[in-house]
């Protein structure tokens, strides 16, 4: 469950905010985007995953733990990258940059190794971010005698 919820996040952000900038981009008859598009669905996503963390466990995750999630979050936002870049211009802009290059050559696996590098990262510290974050505001709720 957890993958399934990180994956419906992390595709409608991407696909929310792809559509926003290519509607302005139409109405403002300007090029926007930016390549922050590419990292900020994992972000989002894994924020998300910390606070189901603390919900679940009342605890903050341990480093392995995050590191795990990592990883592993890498894997399925690289995998989920590959799917919007062939989906289409249409569907998500900057990820569609990636299919410009041949799949297998050099230039196609830099890319994903980048990309996969920066989901690795975001990923493992907006995991903790999320947990922490929610764990801080469960507390203080606690103190002041509230909800």
């Amino acid at each position: 469950m957890i993958w399934l919820r990180y994956s419906a996040v992390f595709l409608a952000v991407a696909i929310g905010v792809a559509q926003v900038v290519r509607l302005l981009g139409i109405t403002k008859d300007e090029m926007l985007g930016s390549a922050a598009q590419i990292m900020v669905p994992a972000m989002i996503a894994a924020l998300i995953e910390g606070q189901q963390h603390v919900r679940r466990h009342a605890d903050l995750p341990g480093s392995s733990r995050a590191w795990r999630f990592g990883f592993i979050g890498m894997g399925v936002a690289t995998v989920l990258n590959v799917a919007l870049s062939y989906a289409g211009p249409q569907v998500a802009p900057e990820f569609a940059k990636l299919a410009i290059a041949a799949p297998g050559s050099q230039q196609f696996v830099t890319l994903l190794l980048m990309y996969a590098g920066g989901y690795l990262l975001a990923n493992r510290f907006f995991y903790g971010i999320g947990a922490g974050n929610t764990l801080s505001r469960d507390k203080a709720r606690e103190e002041r005698g509230g909800k």
